[in-house]
């Protein structure tokens, strides 16, 4: 069996790779210094301060205990082998305003989490946000619409939130091309009304 070290080092690496973040971007965000994280990660801290594991735990959104007693690589491959049926669990998605949303474009997800409300998603993948509207879009949605991103991508069969040469949010219909001068923000999960 594996000791809590080497527990936490595995759930670690694979929350960085599952959530697309990286060691920088969790020293920075957790607000451990990088030396303590880069020992930790080469297993040469023998006990992790309760305070250090506690930021972890709080940046990636899993519990304290979970962070330091559970293989989380398996536990996330024995979820995905069980029925879809009332076994999916939400994830929180960091909500970011319309106003701001090109300053948020390339912002890791973890930093957002810390510094932004929080929503939750029913749903898997990575790079997902929400984004309130404090205005409406022409057509599609009205003032305190909250609408669920996956960032940086088109899907086929979704419609895509974009932001015009003007700056203005539109949304690009599933069918049509996307226009070359418009800046691409995601494909569009979830739709809330009213932002609920």
């Amino acid at each position: 069996m594996k000791d809590k070290n080497a527990i936490l080092r595995s759930n670690i690496d694979y929350l960085l790779e599952s959530k697309n973040e990286n060691k920088v971007s969790l020293s920075d965000g957790a607000g451990v210094n990088r030396t303590t994280l880069y020992n930790i990660m080469e297993g040469k801290v023998v006990r992790v301060q309760e305070n250090t594991l506690r930021k972890f735990a709080d940046f990636f959104g899993v519990s304290f205990t979970e962070i330091q007693t559970v293989d989380l690589r398996e536990k996330a491959l024995a979820d995905n082998k069980m029925s879809l049926d009332g076994n999916k669990n939400p994830i929180a998605i960091p909500i970011i305003n319309d106003t701001t949303v090109l300053s948020y474009l390339n912002a890791k997800i973890g930093k957002m989490i810390v510094t932004s409300p929080v929503t939750y998603y029913f749903g898997e993948g990575a790079n997902i946000i929400g984004v309130v509207l404090t205005k409406g879009v022409s057509g599609f949605y009205d003032k305190g619409d909250l609408i669920i991103i996956k960032r940086y991508e088109r899907m086929q069969g979704s419609n895509t939130l974009a932001i015009t040469t003007e700056g203005e949010l539109c949304v690009v219909g599933k069918e049509k091309p996307f226009p070359k001068n418009y800046e691409l923000i995601g494909a569009i999960l979830e739709e809330r009304y009213g932002g609920k």
